[in-house]
C-alpha cells in the first residue's frame, strides 16, 4: 500500500512469466496484489493457462495466502460478434476462486446494443461473485474512447459496470484528465499507471506495439499524470503496467521492481 493506493502488478509488465512466479515476484518486490491473464485478448495466445487448471490454481491460492498477496484483476474479455456469455462462466468462477475485484473487458462488437447487452448478461453473472467489470477502451478497438466505453457502461445498467483507465490509452484515444472529471467520480473503478512521449504513435500498429512492449515508468514522460490523478480518488487501486523497451534484459523480478519503485517515486512528488 502506497498512501492509500492499493498496488498491482499487472500482467504485461512481467508478461511471460509463470502464474506463480508473477506472485512471488509481486510479494518480493512489495506489492499489494497481483492481476493475472485468465482470457487472452482476441487474436492472441495464452502462454500459462489457468482456468481448469486445478492444480495451479490451488498452488497460486496458497502462495498468495503465505505471502499475505491478493488479486486485483482478471485479463480479458473481449466483445465480439459471435460473443456467447456461456463460454466465460469458467473464466469468471475461476476469478471467483482468487477472490478478483475485477475482470476487463474490451469490445470489439461494432453493434453497439449488442455489445451491451452481452456485457449486462455477464455483469449480472459476475455480480453474484462480487466482481466488478471493468471496461478498457482503446483506440483502434469499437469502444475506442473513455466516452465509448462510459456510454456502453451506462447502457447495461448494470451498477457493478465501470471503466478501466488506462493513462497510456487515455492520451493515444485523445482523452485527458478534463474527459475524466466530466465523468460521474464512482465510474472509473481503477487505474493502469505509466508514462509516455506526448507525441500520438503514427497508427494503430505503431500504438499496439507501444502499449504491449513500450511504455514509460510513470513520472519519466510527457503525460499529464499529476493532473489526471487529481481528478481521482485518493484511495483508488492502482495496477502498474509498465513493459518496457529496454527491459529485455532484466529478470521478471527486475521489472517488477523497476515499475514499482517508479510509481511510489511518481506518488511521492505528487505530495
Amino acid at each position: 500500500m502506497h498512501n492509500q493506493h492499493q498496488l498491482s502488478l499487472a500482467y504485461l509488465t512481467v508478461q511471460g512469466c509463470p502464474p506463480v512466479e508473477h506472485v512471488k515476484c509481486a510479494a518480493a518486490a512489495g506489492y499489494d496484489a497481483v492481476g493475472l491473464r485468465l482470457i487472452a485478448p482476441h487474436g492472441l495466445g495464452l502462454a500459462h493457462p489457468i482456468v481448469g487448471d486445478t492444480r495451479l490454481i490451488r498452488e497460486l491460492q496458497k502462495t498468495a495466502r503465505d505471502l499475505d498477496i491478493s488479486f486485483l484483476d482478471g485479463e480479458v474479455f473481449t466483445l465480439l460478434p459471435e460473443t456467447d456469455v456461456c463460454e466465460w462462466l469458467p473464466v469468471i468462477e475461476t476469478a471467483a476462486l482468487f477472490g478478483m475485484q475485477l475482470m476487463q473487458i474490451t469490445s470489439e462488437d461494432p453493434v453497439y446494443s449488442r455489445a451491451a447487452d452481452n456485457l449486462a448478461r455477464i455483469a449480472d453473472v459476475a455480480s453474484g461473485h462480487d466482481i466488478r467489470i471493468a471496461i478498457e477502451f482503446m483506440r483502434w478497438r469499437a469502444a475506442a474512447t473513455i466516452e465509448d466505453a462510459a456510454r456502453l457502461a451506462k447502457a447495461t445498467r448494470c451498477d457493478n459496470v465501470g471503466i478501466l483507465l488506462d493513462a497510456l490509452h487515455l492520451s493515444r484515444s485523445g482523452g485527458s484528465p478534463a474527459a475524466v472529471a466530466a465523468l460521474p467520480r464512482d465510474l472509473v473503478l481503477y487505474l493502469q499507471l505509466c508514462d509516455a512521449p506526448a507525441l500520438q504513435p503514427a497508427n494503430n500498429a505503431t500504438c499496439i506495439a507501444e502499449a504491449r512492449g513500450a511504455r514509460m515508468m510513470p513520472g519519466e514522460g510527457e503525460l499529464w499524470l499529476k493532473d489526471l490523478m487529481a481528478t481521482l480518488p485518493q484511495n483508488i487501486a492502482i495496477s502498474v503496467e509498465t513493459p518496457h523497451a529496454g527491459d529485455s534484459a532484466l529478470t521478471f523480478l527486475e521489472k517488477a521492481q523497476r515499475g514499482i519503485a517508479s510509481t511510489r517515486s511518481f506518488l511521492e512528488r505528487l505530495k
